[in-house]
């Protein structure tokens, strides 16, 4: 991540998230890969950036850690279990995946 992407980075979701999605996304990965991830999904970038620090801060918390596809796999497949969820009714990503993390865990394989 180069430093013009780490500022916009903690511009967007404060200094500590920002440490925990760098993390999330690995050395030698561009921020790029997570707003693909929320374009694909036709969501605001930013809520995956919540999501992917409260999914890395499980995994640290664990001593876990996976491959960035495998993350941002789990971010997509907790994105798509909300659609049916009326708008209204919906939570937050980063509310779903800690939810998701807590009723179901994460699997690396």
């Amino acid at each position: 991540m180069d430093a013009r992407e780490r500022e916009t980075l903690v511009a967007a979701l404060g200094p500590e998230d920002a440490e925990m999605v760098e993390r999330f996304l690995g050395a030698g990965c561009a921020l790029r890969a997570l707003v693909e991830a929320a374009d694909s999904a036709e969501s605001d970038w930013r809520e995956w950036g919540r999501a992917a620090a409260v999914l890395q801060r499980w995994l640290e918390e664990r001593q876990r850690d996976a491959d960035v596809a495998r993350k941002l796999g789990y971010l997509h497949c907790t994105y798509e279990a909300l659609k049916p969820v009326p708008p209204t009714l919906r939570p937050s990503l980063p509310q779903a995946v800690a939810r998701m993390l807590k009723d179901h865990g994460f699997v690396e394989e």
